[in-house]
């Protein structure tokens, strides 16, 4: 059965833990917290929770004044979805306040450009006829040469226009560059390459995923044997007794199994820096 809605999901993994055959004591708004706190740990865990984006932001005076940035600002990213909401506003996905992480900075520079001067231009212009027609006339050029000509151009603007360092932190949603400010221009264009969480509502494929359908009913599973705790030692009718902390230490190696496979097979391979 395929699952397409949050509360679809939520029935299913209540039916998952035993659901109506046995009573599950969690109340309504306790899955709800839990279900929220599968899905942002999925968002910072899981790769088909996240998806690339490029957000292009015009540089404002007031930034650098402060010499920050706030990507609360940023408008919606290249090629982002528009969404009728219930009230009749339109929202847009991918949103700046959907970035999880920032990856890249392109950040405006004084020292190469990409225009009919710059270095990389003339080469190319000059030399096109030289690499596609060899001597003889052939269309079978010296590609080498060319590649090693480019790759000293490369060498030579990563010395003088080394990559912008930066400093991104979600919780205040503001991005600092570690560069003179000063030599920014009012009217210049930043972008910025960063990982934005998946909107359930439009890519409902995310509630089939496997691992997320495991942590949502080991979380709820530990919400139980918490609610349960109470009656620990109360008897029941018939001596039998209900074993909450069984249910907790089952529903705690559950939770530490799948932390352990989404760091392992999961989670998105770290970007080194090289230089």
């Amino acid at each position: 059965m395929a699952i397409t809605s949050r509360q679809e999901f939520i029935d299913y993994t209540l039916r998952s833990l035993g659901a109506p055959v046995i009573q599950i004591n969690v109340d309504p708004q306790q899955v709800q917290d839990r279900l929220d706190e599968a899905l942002k740990f999925m968002e910072e865990r899981h790769f088909d929770f996240n998806q690339r984006a490029l957000f292009v932001y015009q540089v404002q005076q007031s930034d650098i004044n402060r010499k920050y940035f706030d990507t609360t600002t940023f408008g919606p990213a290249l090629g982002a979805q528009a969404n009728t909401q219930p009230d009749g506003s339109t929202a847009y996905w991918p949103a700046p306040t959907d970035i999880v992480s920032i990856s890249k900075v392109y950040a405006p520079s004084y020292k190469v450009g990409d225009y009919m001067f710059d270095l990389r231009y003339q080469m190319t212009l000059f030399d096109f006829f030289g690499l596609y027609f060899n001597q003889s006339g052939y269309p079978m050029g010296p590609m080498a040469s060319y590649m090693e000509s480019m790759s000293y151009v490369k060498l030579v603007n990563d010395i003088f226009n080394y990559p912008v360092a930066y400093t991104f932190t979600k919780t205040t949603d503001r991005l600092f560059l570690d560069r003179d400010y000063t030599q920014m221009v009012s009217g210049q264009y930043l972008m910025v390459e960063a990982y934005v969480k998946i909107n359930t509502e439009d890519y409902p494929k995310v509630w089939e995923d496997r691992i997320f359908r495991k942590y949502f009913a080991a979380l709820l599973k530990k919400q139980w044997a918490q609610n349960l705790m109470k009656f620990a030692n109360v008897p029941l009718p018939g001596g039998a007794a209900i074993n909450a902390p069984a249910i907790m230490q089952e529903a705690m190696k559950d939770i530490t199994e799948v932390e352990s496979q989404l760091v392992k097979a999961y989670e998105l391979p770290i970007d080194p820096m090289i230089g």
